[in-house]
Formats: structure tokens, sequence, C-alpha cells
């Protein structure tokens, strides 16, 4: 596995000194100084993904997945990333399978993922900017063809809008999605929260999806759609 060796946005020591840890195989002392990099405040894809690495390649498979999952929500389109998380996943004792989604859904989730969510944002203001345009052409048209093209033009392009803002608003859901990764070995969910009657087991490394918390606990759902409680001290969120 690679690292990203750029230091632009880092303290420079401290994150050249974890590439260096890396380089030399020193997994552990890498982990630790990019952590150091982390608390003091620094968000990168470049820095999770080093850190999920760095787990990686000391085989703790659930804090490579959180930092992997970190990295990919900055980075969605990173092939990397996306690389190195699926490795990652294949390496935990889970393996939900997910619900699958009706066609249109389907279809429309692969659109929106055509780009991310602020490059959705720059085609929705240029078509936006374009709607007005056409808007300001029907007002100045002084012929009735002129005035009915005008028109359809622009409603054309409102519609192309509104299309390119709900796919940006898809992916702002998809990258600020509340989930998280287990991070104990084996977890029992249960039916509701402060009980042990237990529902199933999930382990470490899984992801789920935060539906709601009370107290000290989150109701999670996993990827094949069954859903309980658990301690929030069994899992870290993304």
């Amino acid at each position: 596995m690679t690292v990203f060796l750029s230091v632009s946005a880092f303290s420079k020591p401290t994150f050249e000194q974890g590439n260096e840890y890396y380089i030399a195989e020193e997994f552990k002392k890498a982990a630790e100084t990019y952590m150091e990099v982390v608390e003091s405040g620094f968000v990168s894809a470049e820095l999770y993904f080093n850190l999920g690495n760095s787990f990686f390649r000391l085989g703790d498979y659930p804090r490579a997945i959180l930092y992997y999952e970190k990295a990919q929500r900055l980075s969605p389109k990173d092939e990397e990333i996306l690389m190195n998380l699926g490795i990652a996943n294949t390496k935990i004792t889970d393996k939900f399978e997910m619900m699958p989604d009706v066609f249109f859904v389907r279809w429309w989730k692969t659109f929106s993922g055509f780009f991310a969510r602020d490059q959705w944002a720059i085609v929705f203001l240029c078509l936006i900017f374009v709607s007005v345009l056409c808007l300001a052409w029907y007002f100045l048209a002084s012929t009735y063809r002129d005035k009915r093209m005008a028109f359809y033009v622009c409603f054309l392009f409102v519609i192309f809008s509104g299309t390119a803002f709900g796919a940006a608003i898809q992916q702002h859901r998809q990258q600020t999605r509340h989930a998280g990764i287990i991070m104990k070995h084996k977890v029992s969910v249960s039916s509701s929260p402060q009980t042990d009657r237990e529902k199933f087991v999930i382990h470490g490394g899984t992801k789920v999806d935060i539906l709601d918390e009370i107290g000290g606990y989150y109701r999670i759902r996993v990827a094949d759609g069954s859903n309980g409680w658990v301690s929030k001290e069994v899992l870290t969120v993304i």
C-alpha cells in the first residue's frame, strides 16, 4: 500500500516523520504520528488515507476502515482509497448483503455519483445562470415565436437545474451520512436500550447507519436492513 506524501496542509515535520516511519515499516510509530496530526485539528483525505494504511498494516482493520471511510468522504472518487477500503472490508467477519434498491433509485444513485457534491453545486449554479439568461430573453423578445422559444428553453434549463440540485443533495447526504464503525471484536445488538434481549451479533469493522440515540445508546442499522440498539462505547462515528 502506498502513502500520500503531500504536506502542503500539514504540520510538515510531523507529517513527514509519519511518512518516514511508514516507509521504514515502523507502522505503530507512523500511526501514532499521524494521530498527532489529526488531534491537532487537521482534516485531509491524504492524512486519513495514510492513517488507514498504517492501521491496516498493524492488522487493526476496524480502525483502518474508519479512516478509509473518513478519507472517502473527503475524496469520494479517489480510486486508491476505494480500493484499500474494499480490501480492508474483506478482512472483517461480517459480510452483510445490501438491501437491493428498486431500479429507479439505483439509476438515480448511479447518475448522482458521476460528480461529487461540490461539482454538482457548480453545475447547478451554471444552469441557473443560463436559466436567468433565457428568462431575460423571454421578456426582451419582440415576437411571439421568440418568446415561445425562450420559454421552452428556459423551462428545460430549470428542469436541468433542479436535477443538478437534487444530485448535489444526494451526494451531500451520502458524504454526511450519520454512520459509524464497530470497534469491539463482538457486539450483541439488542431489541431496545438497556436490555439483554439479543437480536443479532455484529463484529469489529462493520459499518452501521446511526438512526437514533437515547442516553448512552445508538439505534443502528446494518447493510441488510436489520436494526437494533448498541452502547455508544462499541462504535466510533465516521
